[in-house]
């Protein structure tokens, strides 16, 4: 099941300049920038080391990704560059018959699941060495994800140079985000492997972790964590938690940002990508996510509604 937030009653309006903005630019360009410059590192060395940069980076934009709020017809794009956790494609079985067929790579690659930073995973780490034909495969892969990016960027960089939409809008739109994030967070990406999501509960398995091969899945947990503490933690430019606590929700950002804390100090506690002992960041990431759900929300006097529908 998907949960899906939707706010029904927006933020009031406040005197600062537009929070939304400010993410944008000192967050949201930031982050993809960043992502574009692993991902060109990584088309230059194939190297396992600018893969997972890769990752991290990836994370933070996809944490907090707006772009398909502004323009509607990227809603969709994080899905080509990543497939964790939508539908149920086996790509190693595509991928190795692409290794082995002597057709153009392109052509062979006509799924944005086989273009996926997923398929990026299972090429690099599958074995030790890379031969001309995977190095191939792995061009076009770089190119499409490559291509995504900047699609990203054009998006963030087109929106600072137009109208800014309102304070109300923006402000729905971030918490709405946050929400969503950290559900993902505590659910897909520590409650399956661990054995405490309604899916999978007392049935822990590993193997779900998100870059369970690459053994990447705490860089890309602790990535995340940092995409949500540029937000909502105490920073130089103005972010969600000045617009939080301008509107005396001071209480409610404390308890956000104890629970990011808590998260950040559970994951530490865990030997690399093993969800054995994972009760306590489970925990932990479930106080983060109600602390924006159910503390800073009503502080906000924003009304959001819980849709359950058919999906991961």
């Amino acid at each position: 099941m998907k949960r899906v937030v939707l706010i029904l009653a927006l933020f009031v309006s406040f005197a600062f300049s537009n929070t939304f903005t400010n993410i944008i630019q000192n967050v949201s360009l930031p982050n993809v920038n960043k992502a574009l410059e692993d991902i060109n590192s990584l088309e230059k060395s194939y190297s396992k080391k600018d893969f997972d940069k890769l990752v991290k980076s990836w994370k933070k934009v996809q944490a907090l990704y707006l772009a398909g709020s502004i323009n509607e017809d990227y809603i969709d794009t994080p899905r080509y560059i990543d497939i964790f956790h939508h539908g149920n494609e086996d790509i190693t079985k595509q991928l190795n018959r692409a290794i082995k067929s002597s057709d153009d790579a392109s052509v062979e690659l006509f799924r944005n699941s086989t273009k996926s930073i997923n398929a990026i995973e299972y090429m690099l780490y599958k074995d030790e060495k890379l031969s001309k034909r995977e190095k191939e495969l792995l061009d076009v892969m770089f190119k499409a994800i490559k291509s995504h990016l900047m699609d990203i960027k054009t998006v963030y960089s087109n929106y600072l140079k137009s109208k800014q939409r309102s304070e109300k809008w923006g402000n729905a739109v971030i918490i709405n985000k946050l929400i969503d994030s950290t559900y993902k967070l505590k659910e897909w990406r520590v409650g399956d492997p661990a054995g405490y999501s309604r899916k999978y509960k007392d049935n822990p398995d590993n193997k779900r972790a998100e870059y369970y091969l690459s053994k990447n899945s705490f860089s890309a947990i602790k990535a995340i964590l940092d995409a949500h503490n540029e937000v909502i933690g105490e920073k130089e430019y103005k972010n969600f938690a000045t617009m939080a606590l301008n509107s005396g929700a001071k209480k409610q950002v404390m308890q956000v940002r104890k629970a990011l804390q808590e998260s950040y100090e559970e994951l530490s506690k865990l030997k690399t990508d093993d969800f054995s002992n994972a009760q306590g960041l489970f925990e932990a990431l479930s106080k983060f996510h109600n602390a924006y759900y159910l503390s800073l929300i009503e502080e906000l006097s924003v009304t959001a509604k819980i849709l359950d529908a058919d999906g991961d």
